[in-house]
């Protein structure tokens, strides 16, 4: 096992080398740079002297070839160095360890309402196959996967903020909230919204995973048998039907999680949130390259070690896997 990790963890390295040559290509690719976006904003900036935008461009590398710049900025990498952001005027390194911690108390908390509530639904619908609430449960998952994040989270806004006044329409705190007590209560109200409509979404989708890998198991001959030994119902489903079920379920629920981290990138707009889905968003609104190429980096390297757990639960829950 330990020989099996530690040559996961290596092959991570080419992997995300490949990825951002990648996304530094396409970045690039795109029309416009922070220099330009710059002068956009403030068409007056460079009206004195039309040639200093020149002259700034060479300094910061941008007149060199794409493969140069990318050495560049490669070789700031490797010694630590992940440069500025020229929307934000601070080390990319900074913003990073900032929103990150955001994103995750997010993330973390939308996979949890997810998991609570999609696993004892989808168990239930596969039991009671056929039933009123399986038509129900399945009919919930048709709406939540056809209709986006952003229509739930704009609805939500409307019900539970604009309409009821429940609860705060965006941002992370509120202003002059002092007090450990109620910063953890006004901070908790800030979550719920978005919280619930990250999670609540992938729901649909967890629901119909769990509901169909448990009717596939429960239609294996070792459960018959199981039942014509007298085994009661409950002990065959969560002893020997859902144990056996969950290697599809871990693939689901581990494999998701980078797309909390994608699907924060609309949620945590919609409401504001400070995390790095907002951040990735404004990078590449602004075209702050360099805080971007950092921001989908990290978002790479949440899928590689996702896909990593997930081959690690495996074996976990399955003793004949063995990894040499």
């Amino acid at each position: 096992m330990q020989k099996y990790i530690v040559r996961r963890l290596l092959e991570v390295i080419p992997i995300l080398l490949f990825i951002s040559i990648v996304i530094f290509i396409i970045l690039n690719a795109m029309p416009g740079d922070a220099l330009l976006q710059m002068r956009m904003e403030n068409p007056r900036s460079f009206a004195n002297d039309p040639e200093a935008l020149d002259r700034l461009r060479a300094h910061y590398g941008l007149d060199q070839p794409v493969y140069v710049r990318y050495g560049v900025w490669l070789g700031k990498m490797l010694q630590g160095d992940m440069g500025y952001s020229s929307t934000y005027r601070v080390p990319v390194l900074n913003l990073l360890r900032s929103r990150i911690p955001n994103t995750l108390i997010l993330t973390v908390t939308a996979w949890l309402i997810g998991l609570v509530v999609a696993l004892p639904i989808g168990i239930y619908s596969a039991i009671k196959k056929y039933s009123v609430f399986d038509f129900m449960a399945t009919g919930f998952a048709f709406v939540g996967i056809s209709l986006p994040h952003f229509w739930f989270a704009l609805m939500a806004i409307i019900i539970f903020s604009v309409h009821l006044g429940w609860l705060p329409i965006s941002g992370m705190s509120s202003y002059g909230v002092t007090g450990t007590w109620d910063v953890f209560i006004d901070r908790f109200r800030h979550l719920i919204l978005p919280a619930c409509i990250l999670g609540f979404v992938q729901v649909a989708y967890w629901v119909r995973y769990i509901r169909t890998a448990l009717i596939e198991v429960m239609n294996m001959d070792y459960i018959r048998t199981a039942y014509s030994k007298g085994i009661t119902r409950k002990k065959v489903i969560f002893k020997h039907a859902l144990k056996n079920a969950l290697i599809p379920i871990i693939t689901i629920l581990a494999l998701d999680i980078p797309y909390f981290f994608g699907g924060a990138v609309i949620v945590e707009t919609v409401f504001s949130w400070p995390g790095m889905g907002r951040l990735m968003y404004q990078a590449v609104l602004g075209s702050d390259h360099n805080l971007a190429i950092n921001c989908l980096i990290f978002l790479a390297l949440v899928t590689l070690m996702s896909n990593l757990m997930a081959d690690f639960l495996y074996a976990f829950v399955d003793p004949r896997i063995r990894y040499n």
